[in-house]
């Protein structure tokens, strides 16, 4: 037979054995799951979770937890000073090899001058040459009729009839000829010369009370004014005036055309070299 305090030593040391399984097993387990649940707070990406009064941390874990959250503050602000302050290397291209836009402005063209004011100047200068020149010519038809010379017939309204048109006339044609050249102030000048003709043969039969008279005095009237030696004269005077001066205005003018053609060749040119340096 067995000893019976043999086998109750046994089974009090199986017992004794037991336990201590039971111990380590239980240590064992705790430290897993408190490693388990230590885990989670290595990942830098993941915000820990609250301690409780079961967590076990020690130096390791908290080296581990503050490490993450240093390293995207040191690898952020180099990016903030390259992005705020970039440097440029040559004209158009930044540090990064990216073109800089460049505007440049471009020439605006030139001004196209005219001549204008200069002709009407030269037609308000003209009617006082043909002013004075229509006088003598009065002067002297009115000495080869009567045989007196006199001036009295400068205070008459019909003597400024004819200067009065010829001033119109003038500067009518200053503005529309323009830079034109010679050809076209002698044209023009004969139409102030019939300007003058027409517009002084009708106010004269106008102020005659033309309109009361009958159809045959009117008409008796109307060819008398005609071949009035002194409208003719009015006529003939507008038109050479009108002819010489014109000359002055078409000097101009061509030197005029010249100078504009040159600022539109130097702008031409001007705008191509920019336009070469942009591309």
């Amino acid at each position: 037979m067995t000893d019976p305090s043999v086998e109750r030593g046994s089974s009090d040391q199986n017992h004794d054995n037991i336990e201590d399984a039971v111990v380590v097993e239980d240590t064992t387990t705790g430290e897993s799951v408190n490693d388990a649940e230590a885990t989670p707070l290595v990942e830098p990406e993941v915000e820990p979770s609250a301690p409780t009064s079961d967590a076990v941390y020690d130096d390791a874990t908290v080296e581990a937890e503050a490490e993450p959250l240093a390293e995207p503050t040191r690898a952020y602000e180099p990016e903030i000073v390259a992005e705020a302050e970039p440097t440029t290397t040559g004209a158009g291209t930044t540090a990064s090899g990216e073109p800089r836009v460049v505007y440049v402005t471009a020439p605006t063209p030139p001004k196209v001058a005219g001549n204008r004011g200069f002709g009407v100047f030269i037609a308000l200068a003209s009617t006082l040459v043909f002013a004075v020149v229509f006088a003598i010519a009065v002067t002297i038809i009115n000495a080869l009729q009567s045989g007196k010379v006199g001036i009295a017939f400068v205070q008459a309204p019909s003597f400024y009839v004819p200067i009065a048109f010829f001033a119109l006339g003038a500067i009518v044609i200053a503005l529309i000829v323009n830079r034109a050249g010679w050809a076209a102030h002698v044209f023009s000048s004969i139409i102030v010369g019939l300007v003058v003709y027409f517009g002084t043969v009708g106010v004269l039969l106008l102020s005659n009370g033309i309109i009361q008279n009958t159809a045959d005095q009117a008409q008796l009237l109307f060819a008398t004014a005609l071949i009035d030696p002194r409208v003719i004269a009015a006529g003939l005077v507008a038109r050479e005036v009108s002819l010489w001066t014109g000359a002055l205005v078409a000097k101009r003018g061509r030197k005029v055309t010249e100078r504009n053609r040159d600022s539109r060749a130097q702008w031409e040119a001007e705008l191509a070299e920019k336009s070469a340096a942009k591309h």
